[in-house]
């Protein structure tokens, strides 16, 4: 019981804002008012200006490792929702207040049973602060959603890109550039396996001239300065140069495209 109680009064913070921003200051005294015993754990104020796609990699490969009940507050490009709302929902014991402006699409494979609504009215720079205070506070003093908020079931998706394969080949993108200039692809370990079942490969990085035959376990399999390829801890194909940053090195992006093919 202790355990789900202590889980129930973390909350991480996820935003587009500068590290000094009065945003931050504002809104953590909002919840501290709401909440006083509160935990407050900060996963990252970096992500790149209204970058939904890089906010929802960092959220779908993080949350999990927090307890269960943990609260998940997403403040990224927040105030251009169309809708002008905030939404709160629990999904796999833990729980989220985000923007509707399509990032649960982009952060779960299987969507959230029951949605809620907070609206809010586009006035001021700080609109959605009070609809996410409201959201939280049901979270952190066990009020149920449904006793303040509508459910709504039209909310804004976007598609995240997926990985293909069609004629002994799959087709990738660069999804996230990590700090040291790695470049993480949409290439599961579990398809790579199902497509190759065990045959011979190579893997084109952008171009023909990028080319690596070899899976390997870690970056220093390969000697400093040549190119890398293995399956990180998310499970996901990483392209690296071991001892360099192969991003810039190889003119990289989100986007950037990624091709197997396996040979007989």
């Amino acid at each position: 019981m202790d355990n789900e109680v202590s889980a129930n009064k973390i909350l991480t913070l996820t935003t587009d804002w500068n590290q000094h921003d009065y945003y931050n200051g504002v809104l953590r005294g909002k919840l501290v008012s709401i909440c006083p015993e509160l935990t407050i754990v900060e996963i990252t104020n970096q992500i790149p200006v209204f970058n939904l796609n890089h906010a929802a990699f960092v959220l779908r490969y993080s949350y999990m490792h927090f307890p269960k009940g943990t609260i998940h507050l997403v403040m990224v490009n927040s105030e251009n929702s169309h809708s002008q709302q905030m939404l709160a929902f629990s999904h796999n014991d833990h729980h989220f207040v985000v923007a509707d402006n399509g990032i649960i699409g982009l952060m779960f494979k299987d969507l959230p049973q029951n949605v809620y609504a907070f609206p809010f009215e586009l006035q001021g720079s700080f609109a959605s602060l009070d609809a996410s205070i409201k959201a939280i506070d049901c979270f952190c003093n066990d009020i149920d959603l449904p006793d303040v908020a509508n459910i709504e079931s039209n909310f804004d998706q976007l598609i995240p890109l997926r990985a293909t394969n069609e004629n002994n080949a799959i087709t990738g993108s660069v999804i996230y550039i990590d700090s040291y200039l790695n470049a993480i692809t949409n290439v599961s370990k579990e398809l790579f396996e199902k497509v190759g079942q065990g045959r011979k490969f190579e893997i084109f990085v952008q171009s023909q001239h990028n080319r690596i035959e070899n899976l390997s376990k870690t970056y220093n399999e390969v000697d400093a300065g040549e190119l890398v390829a293995l399956f990180n801890s998310a499970g996901l194909l990483e392209i690296a140069i071991n001892n360099g940053h192969a991003a810039q090195l190889l003119n990289l992006n989100n986007g950037s495209s990624v091709r197997i093919k396996f040979y007989e």
